[in-house]
C-alpha cells in the first residue's frame, strides 16, 4: 500500500490485532469490545438506533450477528 492510500477498514482491524505494544492483549480487549457493544446494540430498541445513515433495524440485526458468532466461537 502506498503512503497515500489509505488503509480500508479490514486492513485497520488486521493491524489493531497484530501490532500493538501489549502483544497478543489487544486481542482479548477488540473481542470484549465487540462483546460489549454487541450486547448494548442487541438491548436497545431497533427504532432508536435509526440514523439518517444506517438503518436500526440493520444495526440491531449485526449486534445480534456479531453475538452469535462470539457465541459461537467461545462456548464450543
Amino acid at each position: 500500500m502506498s503512503p497515500s492510500q489509505p488503509q480500508t477498514n479490514v486492513e485497520f482491524v488486521v493491524e489493531l490485532m497484530e501490532f500493538s505494544a501489549h502483544g497478543a492483549l489487544i486481542q482479548a480487549f477488540v473481542l470484549q469490545a465487540l462483546t460489549y457493544y454487541a450486547q448494548k446494540v442487541a438491548a436497545a430498541d431497533p427504532e432508536a438506533l435509526d440514523t439518517g445513515m444506517v438503518s436500526g433495524h440493520a444495526w440491531h440485526g449485526c449486534a445480534l450477528e456479531i453475538q452469535r458468532k462470539l457465541k459461537q466461537r467461545f462456548d464450543s
